[in-house]
């Protein structure tokens, strides 16, 4: 392989540069809140001087340097589209409200470039992934985003284990209620309701949604670990410690599956 072979795949090239565009919206958006639009965009063309190479079955471009009589022309025009060409031709992928990042909620299950190509493909949420996921299959994704589907699917699992954010006394109106925590976090209803214990006991689950369970502790359970188990395996474990009842409380949160030590 020679080293012009080694440049950036055509299709990562079109795909850095639609999402810079995308940012250059963004911006234009965001500026119109305080003064009116007196422009816009509406055709870009660009003729990029480079080398062509393939690897494989990618081709690989490497802009030309000063001078460099033998690089081919890449003529490309960028147009505008409508919402409804848009919305005619793309499939929608729902997010979530209070959705978690992909950095968030894969942490170090894939690298910050790999990362990035997700995102290139339109998957910047978990819900958008996991969404992909079933319609299209871990083999889809790994055409578009150049990432192995067993990587993929370890990822999507991190992504949907529980994990606690924050632990809170849930405001009651009636003073002699029995008091109750709110735990807040993501991943909490899988196909079957949340399995929740404190010091090992169990705790009545009052409600829960994917985002926040709320529980009805007994006064002796306002310290020791809380777990939320929403499957075989996949256990959130939290440290609470409310030293004078609910009213206050520390909260130190442990990895969102946590083998326990012996």
């Amino acid at each position: 392989m020679s080293d012009r072979d080694t440049g950036l795949p055509v299709e990562q090239f079109i795909q850095a540069l639609t999402s810079q565009l995308d940012r250059a919206q963004d911006a234009m958006a965001l500026k119109a809140h305080v003064r009116p639009l007196t422009f816009a965009v509406k055709d870009l063309t660009l003729d990029l001087r480079a080398h062509f190479g393939m690897s494989g079955s990618v081709v690989h471009i490497t802009p030309a340097g000063p001078g460099d009589s033998s690089a081919s022309t890449l003529h490309l025009s960028l147009t505008s589209i409508t919402r409804p060409m848009m919305e005619e031709n793309t499939p929608h992928l729902s997010v979530g409200t209070d959705e978690p990042t992909l950095q968030e909620a894969l942490g170090n299950e894939l690298t910050s470039d790999e990362r990035r190509r997700l995102e290139w493909a339109g998957i910047h949420t978990v819900s958008q992934f996991r969404e992909l996921q079933s319609h299209s299959g871990e083999s889809a994704i790994e055409q578009v985003a150049s990432i192995p589907a067993a990587r993929l699917k370890a990822a999507l699992e991190r992504a949907t284990r529980p994990f606690v954010d924050t632990v809170s006394p849930f405001p009651q109106e009636d003073v002699n209620a029995p008091p109750l925590l709110t735990i807040r976090g993501r991943n909490f209803v899988g196909g079957e309701p949340p399995v929740v214990r404190i010091g090992g006991e169990p705790v009545p689950v009052v409600r829960a949604n994917p985002r926040e369970v709320l529980v009805a502790p007994l006064p002796h359970q306002f310290r020791g670990d809380l777990t939320i188990q929403t499957a075989p395996g996949r256990i959130a474990t939290t440290r609470l410690n409310f030293a004078e009842g609910p009213a206050t409380a520390s909260l130190e949160t442990k990895d969102a599956i946590e083998e326990k030590e012996t």
